[in-house]
């Protein structure tokens, strides 16, 4: 074998195993994202923990209970942050920017709970909810 066609055969069997590594790690990559990307059915799911985080925070006002009021609002938070994931995953970027919003509102009632003014929270709930509606109005989930 001459030198240059074992220099051509090395090269070709190189490309070969770098091909196969791409195509090996491209595999993976598609395996994880099916993994991580949430379900129509997780994300239904979500909104039910929602709303009943919701009428959660609707009891602990009633109850004048700040910590249970910051606490529902947490989890609304944290839900909204789910969601986020999924609309974004779904490329739904109106509902990413309605989600968004609502967690922010979300966090900022939870921190005026948190320190005991049940009124600021409540009126940052009535803003998140209202960002809420925008969104389910919008029908996402038949896209």
């Amino acid at each position: 074998m001459r030198r240059t066609d074992f220099f051509r055969f090395r090269r070709a069997v190189s490309s070969i195993g770098l091909a196969a590594l791409l195509l090996l790690a491209l595999s993976s990559a598609v395996r994880v994202a099916a993994q991580t990307t949430p379900s129509a059915d997780e994300h239904k799911a979500w909104m039910n923990d929602a709303s009943d985080a919701e009428e959660d925070f609707r009891f602990a006002v009633t109850d004048k209970d700040a910590k249970a009021a910051a606490a529902a609002l947490t989890k609304i938070e944290a839900l909204m942050q789910k969601t986020e994931g999924y609309w974004t995953a779904k490329k739904a970027n109106d509902g990413v920017a309605l989600t968004k919003e609502t967690r922010v509102l979300a966090s900022q009632a939870a921190s005026a709970a948190g320190k005991g003014s049940l009124a600021d929270a409540g009126a940052g709930f009535e803003k998140m909810t209202a960002k809420c509606n925008a969104c389910h109005e919008l029908h996402l989930e038949k896209r």
